[in-house]
């Protein structure tokens, strides 16, 4: 599967282990972040053959990056977006600044890389989009994380318009919503037991198994698949989580 792959928040936990994945199934990985030591590291440790520093709530930056990526390699075949940010507060106490800032990173940029890289699969009359949502998109509600929230399942609502949009040309676009996704190296034991209880598998969400759903939905396995959006969760959406609400009340 030798595929050309922006990979839109490169360093994070997700976008690292999607990065070390998609590259060892010979997709051609350029990796898009906002620190550059860290993409620098990525790219030499997973092999990828590109790194980009990028703001993705700057249209002319994508663009100019976009362009670049096309002329090098002559093909954009997917994008893997998976920026996002996380304000820690409740309703009362978030700033309309990092609510804003919220939605600019998870939402509007997306629909800025969509809308670059679509013009480009347009002409190719092939392409596919992956977006990573979460569990507090639609699924689950999580006190504290109104902006979060919001921009996630606004994130899926984009999708399934893209996916609709794009059809004709035979591009696809999907959405994947991860559950728990921890470091358990950096926890102590009562600590993974306690945050695994809502979860039926009991044990958290890897980076590499959003990673292996996202490879298959670039594959040409999936080609029939879009506007669809994948929970990846261990079964937690199935029981929901007490103690988000008695957090709360």
């Amino acid at each position: 599967m030798n595929k050309i792959v922006l990979l839109v928040g490169a360093t994070s936990m997700i976008g690292r282990a999607c990065a070390r994945v998609l590259s060892e199934k010979n997709m051609t990985m350029i990796l898009l972040g906002r620190d550059s030591e860290k993409l620098g590291n990525l790219k030499r440790a997973s092999d990828s053959a590109d790194a980009h520093v990028l703001d993705v709530t700057s249209e002319p930056q994508i663009e100019s990056i976009v362009a670049e990526v096309l002329k090098t390699y002559g093909s954009i075949d997917a994008v893997i977006y998976n920026a996002g940010i996380y304000p820690w507060k409740d309703i009362e106490s978030l700033s309309l600044q990092a609510w804003r800032d919220t939605l600019d990173v998870t939402l509007t940029g997306a629909f800025l890389m969509t809308k670059a890289c679509a013009k480009i699969m347009k002409k190719q009359r092939s392409g596919k989009f992956v977006f990573i949502s979460s569990l507090a998109g639609e699924t689950i509600g999580v006190p504290h994380m109104s902006a979060y929230a919001t921009s996630k399942a606004g994130l899926n609502g984009f999708m399934r318009t893209a996916a609709l949009e794009l059809a004709p040309f035979k591009i696809t676009a999907n959405s994947i919503s991860p559950g728990k996704v921890y470091d358990a190296a950096s926890m102590t034991e009562a600590e993974i037991l306690d945050k695994t209880k809502p979860i039926p598998l009991r044990r958290f969400v890897e980076g590499e198994d959003i990673a292996h759903m996202a490879a298959f939905l670039i594959s040409d396995l999936a080609k029939n698949i879009t506007g669809q959006n994948f929970v990846i969760d261990g079964g937690q959406s199935i029981l929901g989580e007490e103690g988000h609400v008695v957090d709360v009340l």
